[in-house]
């Protein structure tokens, strides 16, 4: 039999916690079902300044210890806390765990039609919000001063429930309060307080109908295991190679995006390090080798939930063959998403002419997935391939931070050479500096000819969309 992790946060109202743990050992036993109970131990910061702070208090510390459940491998997570529960949903919003809601029986039981009116015992949460959360199908007694004074001595946590448990004292005010809710036609009572939640069971055998929504919780973690919620698609960028191909990549996924409002957008995370040594210089003149600190940032990524990466510099996928074989999220490959909408665009009779730095080009990174794909490609001579990469690399160049004026005049040399030479009918800009200097155009007029100009840097986010798209077909969660 399989073992189920549930998984209790402990931190932020300890004793309801304990009894929560002891109905989910309970429900365990009676259904004879393996159960491992987890505990988080994040706790509430003390004197929060403001009503505000507190409420953000509150709302982190109980995602910190979500997060650390679903960390610990949980199945599914109670959050023994009431005046959590108008935020669950921020919560679950975050995490991929199911959290179970403390009033999720309840709910389902008001559905049935079995309660129409209901009062609460203890005023941690408005009325308001039992209203909202029933939708209005039943009617919520509304506790009066006295009730209320009752209720805020009971609460009291410096001299209530907290510190010394169901005293007579406390236990008969609790039973007043009950006895004059059901004389007002309550048919249910419900612990409006953790506190008071704890002992539901005690104050149901003095013969008060109390929702026990601890044990509610406790039986719907083991019995009724939700299953968890969809992990929604995040893509993970090498960055910094260099500095402004990475904000060129990141603004071209933003504008490929069907997105009408920013939460349609992308889950996306950069791990940016302009430090990773030049990938041209290892290839080209035995260079510092950028291959563990490519490495690093990918581990990083994966570490982080992304299910994909990207790179947005072309020599650097030289490297990937050596991360891949540690890493166990793919790279969406920048090359062969170029190459494959250059097969869509012109199919067979695709002549490709490739500006890149020399280190791409001896390479073969982009060469050895064209001749696979049956597309013939041709490179500029030995000149124009100085001044390509002069336009990439010199004193007027790309990353000098020029994209106009001599290192245009260096490009467009070689993409000359490429058409009258080769005759070429689609170019690749195939260094993420080149499409700062040349645009990507379907009819580009070079040595007397149009033809396609491809940024591999914008087919790169063209397939991130596209991806990401496919992901939220298939879940429903971005």
């Amino acid at each position: 039999m399989a073992q189920k992790k549930i998984g209790i946060a402990c931190g932020i109202n300890p004793l309801p916690a304990l009894k929560a743990k002891s109905w989910v050992i309970g429900a365990a036993s009676d259904s004879d079902q393996q159960v491992e109970v987890v505990e988080s131990a994040v706790e509430l910061p003390l004197e929060a300044p403001t009503d505000r702070i507190a409420l953000g208090d509150r709302k982190i510390t109980a995602f910190l210890a979500v997060r650390e459940l679903e960390r610990a491998g949980c199945d599914a997570a109670v959050l023994p806390d009431i005046k959590s529960m108008p935020f669950l949903a921020e919560v679950q919003q975050e995490v991929q765990i199911p959290v179970v809601s403390l009033f999720e029986a309840l709910v389902a039981k008001v559905k049935t039609g079995a309660v129409k009116k209901i009062g609460l015992l203890g005023k941690a949460l408005p009325v308001e919000f039992y209203e909202k959360l029933f939708d209005d199908a039943l009617e919520v007694i509304h506790p009066d001063e006295a009730l209320l004074a009752v209720f805020a001595k009971v609460q009291n946590p410096c001299e209530g429930l907290r510190k010394y448990g169901l005293t007579p004292e406390f236990n008969e005010l609790l039973l007043k309060a009950g006895e004059k809710l059901v004389a007002e036609g309550a048919e249910l009572l419900i612990p409006n307080c953790t506190q008071m939640a704890r002992f539901a069971e005690e104050l149901r055998l003095e013969g008060l109908p109390v929702e026990d929504i601890l044990k509610d919780a406790a039986d719907i973690a083991v019995l009724k295991t939700p299953v968890k919620r969809p992990k929604p698609f995040k893509v993970g960028m090498i960055g910094g190679l260099g500095p402004a191909a990475t904000v060129d990549l990141y603004d071209k996924i933003v504008k490929a995006t069907p997105a009408k409002i920013d939460q349609e957008h992308i889950k996306l995370v950069v791990e940016q390090n302009p430090q990773i040594p030049d990938r041209t210089a290892c290839l080209l003149k035995g260079g510092e080798d950028p291959t563990l600190a490519l490495f690093n940032c990918a581990k990083r990524l994966e570490e982080d939930d992304c299910d994909a990466l990207i790179v947005p510099c072309n020599t650097a996928h030289a490297f990937l063959p050596y991360l891949e074989r540690f890493i166990r999220i793919p790279f969406i490959n920048m090359q062969q998403a170029a190459l494959d909408e250059i097969k869509a665009k012109l199919g067979d009779k695709a002549r490709i002419g490739l500006l890149a730095t020399t280190g791409t080009v001896q390479t073969g990174i982009y060469g050895k997935k064209a001749e696979a794909m049956g597309l013939p490609m041709f490179t500029p001579g030995a000149e124009n391939q100085e001044r390509v990469m002069a336009a990439i690399y010199g004193p007027k160049g790309a990353k000098a931070g020029f994209t106009d004026g001599v290192c245009r005049e260096d490009l467009l040399a070689g993409a000359e050479e490429l058409v009258r030479e080769h005759g070429c009918n689609c170019l690749i800009l195939g260094c993420t500096e080149l499409p700062l200097i040349l645009d990507e155009s379907d009819d580009f007029e070079v040595a007397g000819a149009h033809v396609v100009v491809i940024d591999p840097t914008a087919a790169l986010a063209r397939k991130v969309v596209k991806t990401a798209e496919a992901s939220f077909e298939k879940t429903g969660v971005r």
